[in-house]
């Protein structure tokens, strides 16, 4: 279906055609143009697919209408770029953590970006990139919380063993404080013989 102003119309496609071009498209926001059996053409984007999860054969597919000139809502793949030159991962062993993998947007159809690309090999252990750190693209807005996360680079894992363990692997642990009890009880015997020899 194809969901416009006006509202929507059923419009068939070639599974085989389709698959390939999706597979093509594959990662980008990408706009389409659809034309039906009366030869009427629209400019649209891909809204939805629905996939068998027994045949993994496309069910059904919804477009959304757009119009040359005219601003609309989309969905932007969110790619990163420098991973492995991240200096929180190369330095102090740090973790990139992709929160956010798509942001949407709004804009006209000739300014709809295919992709947002964004650069993390700059970013240290405890920084995050939001929202509001992406790089300004003409003639396109960011929706959203300014302050949502896209990526951030996370402090390295540390294994932690749990006391009991700690305890078994360790025979040191338990006589020392069981030492230093016993020392305190013949302290304070001690004081109280003293004590009752006044």
């Amino acid at each position: 279906n194809i969901y416009g102003k006006s509202g929507a119309k059923a419009i068939s496609l070639s599974s085989v055609a389709f698959r390939n071009l999706n597979k093509e498209l594959s990662g980008t926001a990408s706009l389409i143009e659809l034309e039906d059996e009366k030869g009427d053409k629209s400019l649209t984007l891909i809204q939805s697919i629905q996939v068998n999860p027994i045949t993994r054969v496309i069910d059904h597919i919804d477009f959304k209408e757009v119009s040359q000139g005219e601003s609309f809502t989309a969905s932007i793949p969110v790619s990163l770029t420098g991973v492995a030159d991240c200096i929180g991962v190369k330095n102090d062993g740090g973790v990139v953590n992709h929160k956010t993998h798509e942001v949407e947007v709004k804009c006209i159809p000739s300014k709809l970006p295919e992709k947002i690309t964004v650069d993390v090999s700059n970013l240290n252990v405890g920084e995050a990139i939001h929202i509001q750190d992406l790089e300004k693209l003409d003639g396109v807005v960011f929706l959203g919380n300014d302050i949502q996360v896209i990526v951030s680079c996370q402090p390295p894992t540390v294994a932690t063993i749990p006391e009991e363990e700690l305890s078994q692997e360790d025979p040191t642990n338990v006589p020392v404080i069981e030492k230093e009890n016993k020392e305190e009880g013949t302290a304070s015997g001690d004081n109280n013989q003293d004590g009752s020899g006044d």
